[in-house]
């Protein structure tokens, strides 16, 4: 991310796949990184949508996160990189 400064990341999987603290590790690296602002929610389902909660819950659980950095990556991140327009 460092070395391209136009690559995104998205959670997938990892944010329901993974255990809990693990999630939130790797999530937090990226976060103290200072990438907050390129990092996008994926759920990476299309046979399990069930998951999808969990996978939000991964998100909103994350104790170091504040409110805005959540909307970012659940939202905000991803209208700025589709272009789309950033009011809910």
């Amino acid at each position: 991310l460092y070395a391209h400064p136009q690559l995104h990341v998205d959670v997938g999987i990892l944010s329901y796949g993974y255990p809990r603290a693990g999630f939130h590790a790797y999530l937090k690296r990226l976060v103290d990184a200072g990438f907050v602002d390129r990092i996008l929610f994926g759920s990476d389902q299309m046979l399990w949508p069930q998951t999808i909660e969990r996978a939000i819950a991964g998100i909103e659980s994350a104790d170091f996160l504040s409110e805005e950095q959540k909307r970012m990556i659940l939202h905000d991140n991803a209208a700025r990189f589709l272009g789309l327009d950033p009011a809910p």
